[in-house]
């Protein structure tokens, strides 16, 4: 689980007055069900969040967990087909993985800094691998929040940073090259992707949930406000109740937004596509079947838009599953936006 997630349940964990410990992935050697930078933490309560293995390994690393908060240092630990406990906790995928546990300390500076990381704005965590510095972080946005615990560390530490800062993916490094107690974990982190969906719709509805828990920011834009209600979107990040051009114009939607359009109403769909597409958005898909596709790329060439831009309009938006109801609808859609994230 990633580390948003997983801060989420540390933060209420926190404020509940429960202590903590976390368990990070910092390497993955072949295959695993997790890249690194996943996460499982526990409270002292007995409450989990979070997943390193999928299962394979989450028993083990409770147990050790729960040494961390008795008392036990922060270590790293190895699971895989040539660990030694492979039949008890061996991962079925074959790889071989590397854990940090370590507790969770929420007055950590570098912690504090994280506080805001929903803005959009990119974020830097590099936490110490080797002794000595182990389980310490700093974070940076770009400027740095808390200490790895050696000074001689800290601005290569920020030098680090910032040669990541802007773009995601995670990976070990030596802040001082040929030093192994300089060995830090690096992870990158760019702002969610956001989706907007055009149209409160049942489809809506379901795919604001699932794509919510996958990650994505979602907004929903629909001017009928019996339909806009915060009731029916719990997840999303923002509900807009104006007429889709309004809407995608005070998103500043660009080429890093998605837009699906469910309205399935030509006088909110058109406008909804030419925006989208003026705007140079990277995903732009269309409920309904071909007689609403064709009427739609119709209205948008004669308004002007060009024909290569109509032409990369996703329609009818979703993968081809045999989806039939407003959640099979709102799977497919989601799993066409993913390979989208996924494509190379």
């Amino acid at each position: 689980m990633s580390l948003r997630q997983v801060r989420e349940a540390l933060d209420a964990w926190s404020r509940a007055g429960e202590r903590s410990a976390v368990a990070t992935l910092v390497e993955v050697r072949r295959s695993a069900p997790q890249p690194p930078g996943a996460r499982f933490a526990i409270s002292a309560a007995g409450d989990i969040a979070g997943s390193i293995s999928s299962g394979c390994v989450e028993g083990d690393l409770h147990a050790r967990l729960l040494g961390v908060l008795d008392g036990a240092p922060a270590s790293i630990v190895s699971y895989g087909i040539t660990d030694e406990m492979a039949a008890a906790v061996g991962l079925s995928c074959g790889g071989e993985i590397e854990v940090l546990l370590a507790p969770h300390d929420p007055a950590d500076l570098a912690w504090i800094g994280l506080e805001d990381t929903d803005d959009g704005e990119p974020f830097v965590l590099v936490t110490g691998l080797s002794e000595g510095i182990m389980g310490r972080s700093m974070s940076f946005r770009p400027d740095p929040r808390g200490t790895l615990g050696d000074d001689r560390l800290d601005a290569p530490a920020a030098e680090a940073a910032g040669r990541a800062l802007g773009t995601t993916g995670s990976g070990r490094a030596h802040l001082v090259e040929g030093d192994p107690s300089s060995e830090v974990f690096v992870e990158s982190f760019a702002p969610p992707p956001r989706l907007v969906i055009v149209g409160a719709t049942p489809i809506a509805e379901a795919l604001c949930v699932f794509a919510s828990k996958c990650g994505f920011d979602v907004y929903v834009v629909d001017p009928r406000g019996s339909f806009a209600r915060p009731d029916r979107f719990p997840d999303a990040r923002g509900l807009i109740e104006r007429w889709p051009d309004e809407a995608l114009e005070a998103l500043r939607v660009d080429r890093h937004t998605r837009v699906v359009v469910l309205t399935h109403d030509a006088k909110l769909d058109v406008p909804a596509l030419g925006s989208a597409l003026a705007a140079g958005c990277s995903f732009v898909g269309l409920l309904g079947g071909r007689r609403t596709q064709a009427a739609r790329r119709e209205a948008l060439r004669e308004a002007g838009h060009p024909s290569g831009a109509i032409g990369a309009i996703r329609g009818p938006v979703g993968l081809g599953i045999g989806a039939s109801t407003p959640s099979e609808i709102a799977v497919s859609i989601l799993a066409e936006l993913i390979a989208h994230e996924r494509a190379p």
